[in-house]
């Protein structure tokens, strides 16, 4: 167990941003991937906020290499259908095709790490002196500790204890394609279009128009699609996209056979993301915005940080909890507050109350509102400057009540982050 001193399962964003880290300090680190090969396929709505060239300034070298959209318009409508358009002269997110985008974050952790593909971890033992990992095929993987980064259906996660219980009320599916424009195509190719429709499902819809590609879909809690839409997921979405066309947003045909279901935890960072020589970053974590359903950043910002704490455990040649604690302690002041206020606001706001409607009304009347709504989703306005305007605000006491009443806490509603 003393050959490798970490093992990095997974190579999406999390792990390979974690392993490029771990191998540019020097650290022995062995990367396992379950896919045969990369590029691989990854469904995903594919969308980046721009805060991600300030925390991971090598991603403008990234978007060099790949298709780019730059998006500065964005297209809000609520229930009701009141809409509301933001736009910016700066980009406000930046829209790729995830199997893209995950394949030049994998050359970058390749280049400094030897990697494993076609390995598929099925089970973890965690000993006093290390960790054993086997994989489907009978190969034993040895190390001094593990980061997981394996995402939603973590088998780190699970082996370690981290995640236990029932996932149901706490993951939500996203249904989507991602269809050439030759095909299918949005009618405004420089606006990100959000549908805050789906308030009994605890969801939206989307289109994102990449630069050869339309992607859309919709997302729903996981509880809602397997009592109301399994076996029911592509008929759903061919509608969903239909009634897009005849409401004018896009034009084309929807492609069947390229409909993806995959799960997204949106219950926040689990209670506990560490143990005995065993860290979690990505979805395996928890690490994805509540509110949003944004993964790729928090992926890499938990995978960069679960990076440095095992490169300090290593140091200290210690990697009992109380070491491994500093993740915690790192995540949390980084990111902590913000997916912490994410549940929140999902569950005040999905909860089919008309409170959506009420902000959307509200951002409609106050330009400033809309600016700082759409920063904050994007990850650009931190929380508390929100809080402060809406409080400051010129709008009639009562519209901005029922704002305020979504992104306050009181003493017996503050959120937690646990998704057990």
């Amino acid at each position: 167990m003393n050959d490798i001193d970490v093992i990095v399962v997974g190579a999406g964003p999390s792990g390979s941003t974690a392993a490029k880290c771990l191998g540019e300090a020097g650290v022995r680190v062995l990367v396992l991937e379950k896919a045969d090969t990369f590029p691989r396929e990854k469904p995903c709505g594919g969308g980046l906020s721009a805060r991600m060239l300030t925390r991971f300034p090598y991603v403008r070298d990234v978007l060099s290499e790949i298709g780019t959209n730059p998006i500065r318009r964005v297209y809000l409508e609520s229930p009701d259908g009141t809409g509301v358009t933001w736009e910016q002269a700066d980009p406000i997110m930046y829209l790729i095709r995830r199997w893209e985008f995950d394949a030049a974050l994998f050359r970058r952790a390749q280049a400094v790490a030897p990697v494993e593909l076609g390995v598929t971890v099925r089970a973890l033992r965690v000993f006093a002196e290390g960790i054993e990992l086997e994989a489907t095929d009978g190969r034993i993987f040895r190390a001094k500790m593990v980061l997981g980064c394996d995402s939603a259906n973590s088998v780190i996660a699970r082996h370690s204890g981290l995640r236990v219980g029932d996932i149901r009320s706490e993951y939500a599916v996203d249904m989507m394609e991602e269809t050439p424009v030759t095909r299918l195509q949005a009618a405004r190719p420089d606006t990100v279009s959000l549908f805050l429709t789906l308030t009994k499902t605890f969801g939206y819809g989307y289109i994102f128009p990449k630069t050869d590609h339309c992607n859309l879909g919709f997302g729903c809690k996981l509880d809602y699609y397997l009592e109301e839409l399994r076996g029911k997921g592509k008929e759903h979405h061919a509608a969903w996209v239909e009634e897009m066309k005849q409401k004018g947003f896009v034009t084309g045909e929807t492609q069947k056979d390229g409909y993806k279901a995959f799960p997204i935890p949106v219950g926040g960072p689990l209670a506990k993301t560490y143990t005995h020589r065993v860290l979690l970053a990505g979805d395996a974590g928890g690490f994805v915005n509540a509110f949003t359903a944004e993964g790729i950043f928090y992926a890499m910002t938990s995978g960069a940080l679960a990076a440095e704490a095992a490169i300090a455990a290593i140091q200290a040649d210690d990697f009992s909890e109380a070491q491994l604690k500093s993740y915690e302690r790192a995540w949390k002041a980084e990111v902590g507050g913000e997916l912490e206020h994410a549940v929140d606001i999902q569950r005040r706001l999905f909860n089919d109350s008309g409170r959506i409607d009420q902000i959307v009304r509200a951002a409609e009347r106050d330009k400033d509102l809309l600016r700082l709504l759409i920063g904050y989703s994007m990850g650009a306005v931190r929380y508390e400057e929100l809080r402060n305007y809406m409080a400051a605000s010129a709008l009639p006491k009562w519209v901005m009540s029922k704002v305020i009443s979504v992104f306050r806490f009181g003493s017996k509603d503050k959120p937690t982050v646990s998704s057990v």
